[in-house]
């Protein structure tokens, strides 16, 4: 269908006024979905749970978005568009408005998995809309870009506004603002969709499919959140989630396979290049979460507030625009050198870890930091917009819609298999380092003596008294040493990932050197 279905015909004389105004729309979704990450840190002091609580809600609301998104894509166009926006809307506001009442974290968690539907509902909708309004010919990719960019610096960018008002007022009063922001963009869509748009008839649509799923991704956002806390199938709320996630699973693997209207089409995973591509995305979201270890060392060892992580956030994400530019134009104008740009932005990502791991210490600067932020941001990217080209090139068109429905799965599979492994490596790598300083804390070590020498005669000089001065240097020395493991914890995980990352290059050169040599004798022989 083309766009003079359903836009009014004056956003069609000004067409790039209305792809701003889709990217608003789609915007206004997403802002409440990743909000979430700055207001964490409020949302542990106001209910009074663990970290790991709060990386559950936040993860569920995964959970939310690839349950709904591929029954999004079998009714969405069976309902009138503008109607269809408005009300998801409407529902995005009464889960805001819940937000501010709720006093359980588990409520709280039920409402972010809605929201993650909602943020669906809307977003892909509005996707398929802007995609009519790009030439054919470029359609996926421009409209791919335009979608995982804002993907990648929503964060960002409601982080700007969001940590002023947190700063200033009560966390939940940011709800009034997020709704505020849907009620713009409310009058967007009444603006720019006519009311009587095109309604097919509702398709049969697998119910019973997306609910086993929403299952096993519950239970497998809390079997990989909490497991590497309480010792895995040791503690058995654990062991009982790990089941469910066995039983639903095959379930809906099961389910997909026999019925005629599956979520989505299994025969995809026999495109080998689609398989490919799902492990270099799995892979790349898997690295470069690495970036949150920066902000965790400028929060803890620099005493950094929230309003510092968000001013950093700009050189990310002037570094995710730049580079995203550079490869939409490099695949518009060479189509087949997928693998080279991934290759490449493998490289800098590599050199960002690589850089990171030597410079970092306990006085670095914002200048400093600056850096491998930006680098991280040109990295992310390089890969995103030709990875996922990659992924969904490699399909027939009939199966599109699926290779974007698993991808999104694979989203939520490395994001917590990044929560589960970061928080294992900073387990076993502060204890290791911690073990290692603690055996050199005797006074054969003239550092340990010089420092101890420094604080006791401070204290002294001071006016504490000996037992006093004592017992506070040993505090002082306690939190030095927690600090120095923790410096050489995240040195240790950016070197692994500098080699897992070598690895991957080392892959990828080989593959491309295959395929090179493939294509010339196919040319030989042709």
């Amino acid at each position: 269908m083309g766009p003079a279905i359903f836009f009014h015909g004056w956003t069609l004389r000004r067409i790039h006024l209305l792809r701003g105004i889709l990217i608003l729309i789609m915007f206004a979704a997403i802002a409440q979905f990743a909000s979430f990450a700055l207001i964490q840190g409020h949302v542990v002091a106001f209910y009074g749970v663990q970290a790991e609580d709060v990386s559950f809600a936040w993860l569920i609301a995964y959970v939310g978005i690839a349950t709904a998104l591929p029954l999004q894509f079998k009714v969405a166009g069976s309902f009138s568009v503008r109607t269809y926006l408005l009300l998801s809307f409407l529902l995005s506001m009464t889960l805001n408005l819940g937000f501010t009442y709720t006093q359980n974290l588990w409520l709280f968690s039920v409402l972010r998995f809605f929201t993650g539907v909602t943020t669906c509902l809307v977003v892909g909708r509005t996707l398929v809309l802007l995609f009519t309004t790009l030439p054919e010919t470029k359609r996926v990719l421009i409209g791919t870009s335009f979608f995982f960019s804002l993907i990648l610096i929503g964060g960002p960018l409601v982080s700007w506004g969001a940590s002023w008002v947190v700063d200033r007022m009560d966390w939940t009063a940011f709800y009034y603002v997020l709704m505020g922001l849907q009620l713009l963009a409310m009058a967007f869509v009444i603006a720019v969709f006519k009311g009587n748009t095109p309604q097919a008839k509702i398709p049969p649509a697998d119910w019973l499919g997306a609910m086993l799923f929403a299952i096993a991704g519950g239970a497998l956002a809390f079997a990989m959140i909490y497991g590497p806390r309480y010792y895995w199938l040791a503690d058995p709320p654990i062991e009982i989630a790990a089941v469910l996630v066995f039983i639903f699973t095959l379930l809906f693997i099961w389910r997909q396979r026999i019925i005629s209207f599956p979520l989505i089409d299994l025969v995809v995973f026999k495109y080998r290049r689609f398989i490919f591509g799902l492990l270099l995305l799995i892979f790349f979201y898997g690295v470069k979460d690495s970036l949150n270890l920066i902000y965790g060392y400028a929060v803890s060892v620099k005493g950094w507030s929230a309003q510092d992580i968000v001013e950093a956030t700009t050189f990310n994400v002037v570094g995710i625009v730049l580079a995203t530019i550079i490869s939409v134009i490099a695949i518009l104008q060479h189509k087949r050198n997928l693998i080279p740009l991934i290759l490449v932005g493998f490289l800098v990502l590599f050199a960002y870890h690589l850089y990171f791991s030597t410079l970092i210490s306990h006085d670095l600067s914002v200048a400093n930091l600056s850096i491998p932020i930006f680098t991280h941001g040109f990295a992310c990217g390089l890969l995103f917009v030709p990875i996922s080209i990659l992924c969904i090139t490699a399909l027939p068109p009939q199966n599109a819609l699926t290779g974007i429905v698993i991808c999104t799965y694979a989203r939520f599979i490395a994001s917590l298999n990044s929560i589960a492994g970061f928080f294992t490596l900073q387990l076993v790598c502060n204890r290791k380092h911690t073990d290692v300083f603690i055996a050199n804390l005797n006074f054969l070590n003239q550092q340990f003596v010089e420092r101890r020498s420094f604080f006791d005669n401070f204290l002294l000089a001071t006016g504490f008294s000996n037992a006093d001065a004592g017992k506070i240097s040993n505090t002082l020395l306690a939190k030095s040493l927690a600090t120095q493991a923790q410096l050489a914890t995240i040195r240790s995980i950016f070197l692994l990932f500098t080699a897992m990352i070598g690895l991957m290059i080392l892959f990828l050169f080989i593959y491309l050197l295959w395929s090179w040599k493939q294509r010339l004798v196919a040319q030989r022989v042709s």
